[in-house]
Formats: C-alpha cells, sequence, structure tokens
C-alpha cells in the first residue's frame, strides 16, 4: 500500500512538474510572440517615418543626375539626424543636405520640421537665402526644443552651370573636377538654421560656375569626422579622387564601403552623401567667377558665427 501511495504520488509530482515546464515554455512563447509584434509594429512605424523623412530621391532632376547613399550608426536604425532632399521647382532644381544637432525622437522631430518647412518653401520662394531665414524662424518657434540644424542649401536652373549656395553652418561641398578633388568654402556663412535670428544674422548666398562633367559631392560631418583607429579622419578628397568611377551610384557605394573600412565597421555618427551629377551642363567655362566661394583643404576648418563666437566643426559634434 505504502507503495503504491509513493508510485501515484511521484507520478503526480511528475505531472506537475511537466504541466510547470509546459507553462513556462508557452508563457516564454506568447512573450516572444508579443515582442515580435511589438517589434514588428515599431519597424512598421520607422519605415513610415522614414518614408516621409527620407524620399527617394530621382534619378535625373531637371538635367542633373542625383545619387545618395545613407550609413546608420546603428545597424538596426533607419532614421537619424541627417536630412537630405532634392526637388524640382518652379525656380528650378534645390537640393538641401543637413545634419540635426540633437538625439533621439526630438532630433527625429526637429528633422521632419526642418524637411517640412523646406518642401513647402522652395516651391514658393525663388531666394534661397529667404528659404533659409524662413526655415529659421519655423524652427525657432518650436517650444521646448534647443536643437538646431546645420545644413547647405543649393539652387540651380539647370541649364547654364550657375549654382547659388547658402551655407548655414555646414561643412562645404566637394567639387570633383575630373581627377581633382577640392573643398568648396562659400564664405561667409550663416549660423545654423534655429540660430540666425539669435545673432540677429542675415543669410547671405554665394555663386559658382560649373563646366560639364563637374560633380558636387554633399555629406554630413558623419563623413569627414569619422577617425580611423589610430585617431586619424577619413580623408574625403583624396579617396573620391582614388575611388572616382563615372557611375555615381557605383562611386558612391565605393565611398561608403571605403568609409566603413576606415573606422573597422560601422561609423560612429550618422553619415550621408548626396551626389549631384552635371554631366549634362554645358557651362561656357569651368572657372570660378569673380564672387564665387573659395576653396579650402580642410572641411573642419569652416567657421560658423552663432555658436560661441567662432567654433569648428569637431568642436560643434562634441555638443551633440
Amino acid at each position: 500500500m505504502r507503495r503504491v501511495s509513493g508510485e501515484l504520488a511521484s507520478h503526480s509530482t511528475a505531472v506537475l512538474f511537466c504541466f510547470l515546464l509546459l507553462t513556462t515554455i508557452g508563457a516564454a512563447v506568447v512573450r516572444l510572440y508579443l515582442q515580435s509584434r511589438v517589434l514588428d509594429s515599431l519597424r512598421t512605424v520607422t519605415r513610415t517615418l522614414q518614408e516621409g523623412l527620407l524620399r527617394p530621391l530621382p534619378g535625373r532632376v531637371g538635367g542633373l543626375r542625383t545619387e545618395v547613399r545613407y550609413l546608420a550608426a546603428h545597424r538596426e536604425a533607419r532614421i537619424g539626424g541627417d536630412i537630405y532632399d532634392v526637388a524640382c521647382t518652379p525656380f528650378g532644381v534645390r537640393l538641401l543636405i543637413g545634419d540635426v544637432m540633437g538625439s533621439g525622437m526630438p532630433a527625429v522631430g526637429t528633422a521632419l520640421d526642418t524637411l517640412g518647412a523646406y518642401r513647402e518653401l522652395v516651391q514658393c520662394e525663388a531666394r534661397l537665402t529667404v528659404v533659409a531665414q524662413r526655415m529659421d524662424a519655423a524652427l525657432a518657434r518650436r517650444e521646448h526644443c534647443e536643437d538646431f540644424v546645420t545644413a547647405l542649401l543649393l539652387g540651380t536652373n539647370g541649364d547654364d552651370g550657375e549654382l547659388e549656395l547658402v551655407c548655414c553652418g555646414h561643412p562645404p561641398p566637394l567639387l570633383i573636377r575630373g581627377r581633382h578633388a577640392t573643398f568648396v568654402d562659400p564664405l561667409p556663412p550663416s549660423p545654423p538654421l534655429g540660430l540666425i535670428r539669435l545673432e540677429n544674422e542675415w543669410c547671405r548666398s554665394s555663386t559658382m560656375s560649373l563646366a560639364a562633367g563637374d560633380r558636387l559631392l554633399l555629406y554630413t560631418d558623419g563623413v569627414t569626422e569619422a577617425r580611423s583607429g589610430s585617431g586619424e579622419f577619413y580623408p574625403l578628397a583624396e579617396r573620391a579622387v582614388a575611388l572616382y568611377d563615372r557611375d555615381p551610384g557605383t562611386f558612391l557605394d565605393a565611398i561608403s564601403a571605403d568609409l566603413v573600412r576606415h573606422v573597422k565597421g560601422r561609423p560612429k555618427d550618422d553619415a550621408a552623401l548626396l551626389l549631384v551629377d552635371y554631366g549634362d551642363i554645358r557651362a561656357e567655362d569651368g572657372q570660378f567667377r569673380s564672387h564665387s566661394p573659395r576653396l579650402t583643404r580642410d572641411p573642419r576648418a569652416v567657421r560658423i558665427p552663432g555658436i560661441d563666437e567662432y567654433r569648428t566643426r569637431s568642436d560643434l559634434r562634441e555638443t551633440r
């Protein structure tokens, strides 16, 4: 009798153990399923945000070819603080590249506001300086937000090689002409968007002429300030010459892969590259005009009014 009772007790214990084990496994499966659903929902939201924030660019617009590459600092990230856009407007082609100085969802909100203001203004305002001023005003009206945006705005009617530049605290573009690459310094720069009014400043513009076959490479500081293991900055101008390819997409793919190799992995900061190919432009000559921007070798040496008087781009990055 005692033996039978012991066997029943052992059997009951085994059944209870199996029940608890199955319950635990079931709960874990349900938890993983729910987490998967949440992750899927987050990815859907992120994808929707990205589609509104960084739209696919047209391969050709107004006689120009454009290509873009975006490297997020985090593998799973789809959106960040770098922004870009190309628009065909009644006044010609307009281009924008920018970098939000902030982090997290507030920075994403600032990026959305900046792009929204830009996309609306370029369709109804011919003057790039006014577009920048009104974008600055829109950002300044945001409550409880201290983020600001470095930005470079460009405009061209696409038929004469004439290009207007408005620099709001952003690194200068890289001019690629033949087998030479030089940073264009569109001085005098204006403060970043969101800080122009605080400094009682006005946006200024520069103009330059481009010859057939010229390229302009726009980028964010996540490219030029990417460091190797020994602390060396990425030599964008040098590598752009070495990796030159007639196909814009192949060229940007090579630059992106080279940047990843330079830092031995993903860059620590988001990096955006926007290439504008003027292969179809027929300018009268390939020389800069008398009021053209100056050329400089080091894009990090650009002086930006409005932030502790004059601070370098590397100083700005440390404030993020």
